[in-house]
């Protein structure tokens, strides 16, 4: 490969993933949703190696290039070395540039630190805000248990069922959703909420839409927010109907209609939607979005191996004792 063929790779790759990525994942919705868990890893795989990919560009452009000089001498002289020991472009005279080296060094890590600890604020309003509507919700609720779940039960003439973090209030039910649902969905419903609290799905539900919501202008980005939500309700529906029954869930999900409070999906995760009624009794069949789901793997691998040429010949230089 030559010397400007990786960067032209890589940005034709992390452009074309950009940009493909949400069609990829909307044809692929077939296969996923019988392997929804898989599509959920896949799909927090994808974002997170597209931007270590995009932040790669900076140290595989430091390789290449050259420019004025603003360390001090003997820090310069190190970082020059850690260069070109990493660097597989050894017998290339780098192109001189107006950028400082050093620049392509530090702004992809800063970049990725201001992503980290916008994340991290992202996370902890969501927490935050969890713990409000716990307490909310406790005014007038009580905790009881039903169908053999701890549940909370609240006074609300809203037929709703969803699930807070454990550690908050976890599952919730209001008294209206108790009187509309009979013994086997109200079964159904619970154990649904119960895969939510069981799978971690608000850890990763969370972990996603932080890292994702900072890069919502990017079209990969958008849809991946949007599919994680729907694909965790898929593995939570597969759980309840492999533990109560088909029928009982959707019966359940018709009654509920569509989720009567509004809210992210890192902090409430519902057992409700008709829209997904669909899959539960005419599940998909055959290699329907197989391609897709495929292609969408092959681009999250291509992301990987690139990033790694990239990375990890700067491992093995700090590694063998460059400084």
């Amino acid at each position: 490969m030559t010397p400007i063929a990786l960067p032209m790779l890589m940005v034709a790759t992390l452009a074309l993933a950009a940009v493909a990525g949400p069609w990829l994942i909307r044809r692929a919705a077939p296969a996923f949703v019988r392997v929804p868990r898989v599509a959920v890893a896949l799909l927090g795989a994808s974002l997170v190696l597209w931007v270590l990919a995009l932040a790669a560009l900076g140290p595989l452009l430091a390789w290449l290039t050259t420019g004025p000089m603003l360390l001090p001498t003997g820090a310069g002289e190190v970082c020059q070395r850690c260069l070109d020991a990493a660097s597989p472009f050894g017998g290339l005279a780098p192109l001189h540039t107006g950028v400082p080296t050093v620049f392509l060094l530090v702004l992809p890590a800063l970049g990725l630190l201001a992503l980290a600890l916008t994340a991290g604020r992202w996370a902890r309003l969501q927490r935050q805000r969890a713990r409000r509507t716990c307490r909310a919700l406790m005014t007038g609720a009580h905790h009881t248990r039903i169908a053999g779940h701890v549940v909370t039960l609240v006074p609300d003439e809203r037929p709703v069922v969803f699930a807070l973090p454990r550690r908050r209030c976890g599952i919730v039910i209001s008294t209206a959703a108790m009187d509309l649902l009979d013994d086997a969905e109200l079964a159904a419903v619970l154990a649904h909420e119960d895969a939510h609290l069981r799978q971690r799905h608000h850890l990763i539900a969370t972990l996603i839409t932080s890292l994702a919501r900072p890069l919502r202008l990017i079209p990969l980005a958008a849809a991946i927010t949007d599919a994680v939500p729907h694909y965790l309700e898929i593995a939570a529906d597969d759980a309840a109907r492999s533990r109560v029954s088909t029928p009982a869930l959707a019966s359940a999900l018709l009654k509920l209609g569509e989720p009567a409070i509004q809210a992210p999906v890192a902090e409430v995760l519902h057992a409700a939607g008709p829209s997904r009624v669909g899959h539960l009794v005419g599940a998909t069949t055959g290699r329907l979005g197989l391609p897709a789901a495929t292609l969408l793997g092959a681009m999250a691998v291509a992301l990987a191996v690139l990033g790694a040429l990239i990375y990890l010949p700067y491992l093995a230089a700090l590694a063998t004792g460059c400084l």
